[in-house]
């Protein structure tokens, strides 16, 4: 049967801890950023190469295509593959989850019988479960579809493959998607797979391409990133804000870091040795520019910054702006070369470009926040100055004092860390919607 409004928002507010508000305020989630990957993933057959196309007729079109199949070919006719994806998208559209669910795992069987249960062609389907899952919150479902993926190709094209780049970066984009859902379901295993992943990159890539070569450069990052994000787990930090403060904030947000145990020590020596390994591979590659080599250098100092090593931290700062200088062809940016704060991320792309192609209703909103971020780092006299009125003056407060222990990167004047009074910060948060 398929799942009316009351059901589906019922559903979706049990298993997705952001949904706090009263029902007249906007909701924030994920869920609303995630509805953009059914967008993005509707280009996933066309990707890998089959003749799916998106559908334009509602489901029963599908369906009656699916018995015409049936009855001439029989149940496992190839042909029915592409027409279970097309459904599964058109029951999504309509939050028929169940029945989504039931079409891709339909379409999984359908390759596994044709091709093998090795088939990476299925993974078009499982990749769509994935999302259905980390949509409504099923962590332990969404990690099993991923560990599925993850074995098929790895038996298809050998662990050693570098086909297996572009999967492990899918399914690495998924762990980093489940993380704002509710950061306290996540375990320590969870962050550890996440670290393997992208140690797996980092060993394909080299093997394959080089340690030097642009991709084995981005694998190490990665790498680095998932390093840090074990270690905001270790010292109880969530992703952004809080499940209870406006958690679905696109900019980020980080609060302060501290030591206090073995591990947290181990996972930080080893995302150090990580993010000094990308560096290498920047500077050996011929083909980076002067500009890029520079924000590499200013990611470095950031992570310095954040586990209180300013000094160290204004040694890159420093020597990315030196660099930009001393260009020729990027001097004239020298001067923009961090001349405003931002927020400190260390998700590199944390989100596909979801809203290319959403739907106005769940376009971002904004709110202009005016601050003071010091030469360290660290923010002060936060005000919101276009509150809609729907925003309690207590989510506003909340807001506010969680801005307080967001680490910024300081802004730079002539080569020197500066700090920065009455800042505009665009703060950019998706809404899901009213609820009635």
């Amino acid at each position: 049967m398929p799942v009316n409004d009351h059901t589906k928002q019922a559903r979706i507010a049990s298993t997705t801890p952001l949904f706090w508000l009263p029902q007249r305020q906007l909701m924030l989630s994920l869920g609303c950023i995630l509805a953009g990957l059914f967008f993005l993933d509707r280009a996933v057959g066309q990707e890998e190469g089959t003749a799916y196309v998106p559908p334009s007729e509602p489901a029963n079109e599908y369906l009656d295509a699916i018995d015409r199949i049936e009855a001439e070919y029989g149940p496992y006719a190839m042909e029915l593959s592409d027409l279970y994806l097309g459904l599964g998208q058109i029951l999504i559209d309509s939050g028929d989850y169940d029945q989504a669910r039931d079409a891709f795992h339909r379409g999984v069987m359908v390759v596994r019988v044709n091709s093998g249960p090795n088939s990476p062609e299925q993974t078009n389907h499982l990749y769509l479960l994935a999302n259905i899952e980390i949509l409504l919150g099923e962590l332990k479902a969404v990690y099993k579809v991923l560990h599925n993926i993850h074995f098929i190709n790895s038996n298809y094209y050998g662990d050693d493959s570098p086909e297996m780049l572009p999967v492990l970066e899918r399914i690495y984009e998924r762990y980093l998607m489940t993380r704002p859902l509710d950061p306290e379901d996540l375990k320590y295993a969870d962050y550890e797979r996440m670290i393997e992943l992208t140690e797996e990159m980092v060993r394909v890539s080299e093997a394959a391409m080089g340690r030097n070569h642009p991709d084995t450069a981005v694998a190490n990052r990665r790498l680095a990133d998932a390093q840090f994000q074990m270690v905001r787990h270790l010292t109880g930090v969530g992703m952004t804000l809080s499940p209870k403060n406006y958690v679905a904030a696109i900019s980020g947000s980080l609060a302060p870091l501290g030591f206090g145990s073995e591990p947290v020590i181990k996972h930080y020596s080893a995302g150090l040795k990580a993010f000094n390994k990308y560096l290498e591979s920047m500077v050996a590659n011929g083909l980076t520019t002067s500009l890029g080599l520079a924000e590499a250098l200013a990611d470095l100092g950031d992570w310095y910054l954040l586990f209180d090593k300013p000094r160290k931290s204004r040694e890159f700062y420093k020597s990315g702006y030196q660099i930009l200088v001393q260009s020729e062809k990027y001097a004239k940016l020298a001067d923009n070369y961090m001349s405003d704060p931002k927020p400190m991320h260390f998700i590199t792309n944390p989100l596909p470009d979801l809203f290319e192609d959403t739907p106005t209703e769940l376009q971002e909103m904004s709110l202009n926040i005016s601050m003071t971020v010091t030469s360290l780092g660290v923010v002060r006299n936060v005000e919101v100055l276009n509150a809609p009125e729907d925003v309690s003056k207590d989510d506003l407060r909340a807001i506010e004092r969680r801005l307080k222990r967001t680490p910024f990167r300081p802004a730079m004047k002539e080569g020197e860390v500066v700090a920065t009074k009455d800042f505009i910060w665009r703060y950019a948060i998706a809404p899901q919607g009213r609820v009635s």
